[in-house]
This record gives C-alpha cells, sequence and structure tokens, in this order.
C-alpha cells in the first residue's frame, strides 16, 4: 500500500509543479511587444534614467502612436502599415529631440532584445556592425518578406473568439523567422549581433486582469 502513496503523492507533486510552469509561462511577456508599446513603460523609462519631464514628453508620445495604431487596425494592409509606419516614425523623431545619445543608444539595445521577426537585422544603424553581404541582405530579405505574407493570413483569421490564439501564432512565427535569419550569419557575425543588444533588460511580468 505504501508504494502506491508514494507513487501517488509523487504524481501529485508533479501536477503541481507543471502548474506552476504553466503559470510562470502565462505571466510572460511576449518579445513581440511593439516600439510604442515599449517606449511607454515606466521601467524602460527608469533603465533610461529618463527625468519627469522626458517620461512625460514619451508617455504622450507613446500613447499617441499607440491610439494611431489601434485606428489603423481595420484598414487595408497597405493603409494600414502607412499608418502603423507613421505613428512609429512620430514617436521616433520625438525620441530623437527628447533623449540623449547614450539614451537613444541604450534604447535601440532594448527595441533589439524587445522585438521579433528578421527585419532588425535589416536596420540601417546596424549595417556597420552586422556588416551583411549582399547575399545574407537578399536572404534575409526574402525571410521577413514570407513571415509578413503569413502574418498577414492569419490576421484574415483573426476574430474576437480566437484573437489570442492567433497573436500567439504570429508571435511564434516572427521568433521562428528571426531564429532562421541569424543562423545565416557566420559567428563573428553572431557575436556582434550579441554585443549590439548591450545589458539583458527584462520587463516586469504582466499583471492579471481583475475578475469582474
Amino acid at each position: 500500500m505504501r508504494p502506491f502513496r508514494f507513487a501517488l503523492a509523487l504524481l501529485f507533486l508533479g501536477l503541481l509543479l507543471l502548474q506552476s510552469v504553466q503559470g510562470q509561462q502565462a505571466r510572460q511577456r511576449s518579445k513581440n511587444l511593439g516600439f510604442a508599446a515599449l517606449t511607454g513603460n515606466s521601467a524602460l523609462h527608469k533603465e533610461l534614467n529618463l527625468s519627469s519631464e522626458q517620461q512625460a514628453t514619451l508617455q504622450k508620445a507613446s500613447t499617441d502612436a499607440r491610439q494611431a495604431i489601434q485606428a489603423a487596425q481595420n484598414l487595408e494592409d497597405k493603409a494600414r502599415l502607412q499608418k502603423n509606419w507613421q505613428a512609429n516614425q512620430n514617436l521616433r523623431e520625438v525620441i530623437s529631440k527628447t533623449c540623449n545619445q547614450e539614451q537613444q543608444q541604450r534604447l535601440f539595445q532594448i527595441e533589439i532584445q524587445w522585438s521579433t521577426g528578421s527585419w532588425m537585422l535589416l536596420r540601417s544603424e546596424l549595417a556597420s556592425t552586422l556588416n551583411l553581404s549582399p547575399e545574407q541582405i537578399r536572404q534575409i530579405r526574402s525571410l521577413s518578406q514570407k513571415s509578413q505574407e503569413k502574418v498577414r493570413q492569419l490576421r484574415k483569421s483573426r476574430n474576437d473568439q480566437n484573437r489570442q490564439e492567433v497573436q500567439d501564432k504570429i508571435n511564434s512565427l516572427l521568433a521562428e523567422t528571426r531564429t532562421n535569419a541569424l543562423q545565416l550569419l557566420d559567428s563573428a557575425q553572431q557575436l556582434a549581433w550579441k554585443m549590439a543588444q548591450g545589458k539583458t533588460f527584462e520587463l516586469p511580468p504582466r499583471k492579471k486582469a481583475k475578475k469582474p
């Protein structure tokens, strides 16, 4: 009888541990955070050592950008992408006028860490750092275009019932695309990519929504 009880106790303990891990995973933030959401986060403001005036300016600019992006969600792809680009461009202009060079450099490091997809490897700020060959650029651009098309198809399937499920699929797809893109880099480029991210920056876990 004792072996049976012991096995049952182990099974119960295993289930508790599994639930704990699943709970932690559920609270983890997606790396596909979005630039507007990232720049509005108070933990980022603290990391950048922003003054109260800088924080207020970035918070407003971030809110404006998120609202513009939200308003463009139901537009056709071309119009939506244009609106999103313009919203983020406006935000970046505010940042360039509000933050000093050191703060902007650290923000870019964190942006690399908290974005997904392969397009980040093609950012002009990293051109001299990664020194990609024309063939690498072609391959990474091809990966980006293919993933963007898959994301568009996933967005078309999204509704009120499956919204989170579709978003999870998009996040996984973009993360996989970046992994595939990084495999195209040689060892020196991969080291340069890692160095470009600077010190690891972690955002606090999301707070669980309170039940009504």
